[in-house]
């Protein structure tokens, strides 16, 4: 069983990174936005979609700092949280 544990906490990890190397892309493609169709507009199309879910709360509860949106940084901050405690109590149960 701890083994599982294990593994799914390894998982969180993973998924953890891969989401921030994601924010990062989506905050990179605000900056420089696609120009018509191609590889660039489909990598910022679906990282929009795969962090929209993440970032809309936030946004709706923090005002924008004049144009700044705060709400990229805010998710980084909150993943990395919830992430740690959760792969935190994954390695307890397990053992570790």
């Amino acid at each position: 069983m701890s083994v599982v544990l294990l593994n799914l906490a390894s998982s969180v990890r993973i998924l953890t990174e891969i989401f921030f190397v994601v924010l990062v892309v989506r905050i990179v493609a605000s900056y420089l936005p696609p120009r018509g169709p191609g590889l660039w507009a489909w990598v910022a199309e679906v990282c929009e979609r795969l962090t929209e879910p993440v970032l809309r709360p936030i946004r709706e509860r923090v005002p924008a700092f004049g144009s700044l949106d705060l709400s990229p940084l805010l998710a980084m901050v909150l993943v990395d949280i919830l992430g740690y405690i959760l792969i935190r109590l994954l390695e307890l149960a397990a053992g570790v």
